[in-house]
């Protein structure tokens, strides 16, 4: 077996309908389809993994609810991260539309812009560009 490609960043939530919104309306995705605990978003017009944002209920009826653990606060130890053109700028546009940061942009040692956000469920993600010289 070998895997071909990604074809969706597939995230928890309690609220389906309250995260595809948020992701609509303040990142600018494009929402493809809401359902029943279910949503899919896209990046932008290019070809690549969409955004699937799946119930913590459906998926518990999918595989072992003890795995899912619907009921309990999941641990901040996964994100996605995403390259832009300037993360300071887009911090300041996504902070304007209520989008909650962890902390204004920093920069690595290597250079690199970045800053943490969290999205309705709490699924993190951080913004980052490596400034031109």
């Amino acid at each position: 077996m070998a895997m071909d490609h990604v074809n969706a960043y597939a995230l928890t939530a309690r609220d389906v309908k309250g995260c595809a919104e948020f992701y609509r309306d303040k990142l600018g995705l494009k929402l493809e389809e809401l359902s029943d605990g279910f949503a899919y978003l896209k990046f932008g017009d290019k070809a690549g993994p969409g955004l699937a944002l799946v119930s913590a209920e459906g998926l518990a009826r999918e595989i072992p609810k003890e795995r899912v653990r619907p009921g309990e606060s999941l641990l901040q130890r996964n994100y996605l991260a995403v390259f832009l053109d300037d993360a300071d700028r887009a911090y300041e546009e996504l902070r304007k539309k209520g989008v909650r940061f962890l902390q204004p942009p920093d920069t690595r040692p290597n250079g690199q812009r970045f800053a943490f956000f969290e999205d309705p469920e709490g699924n993190l993600w951080e913004i980052s560009h490596f400034p031109k010289e």
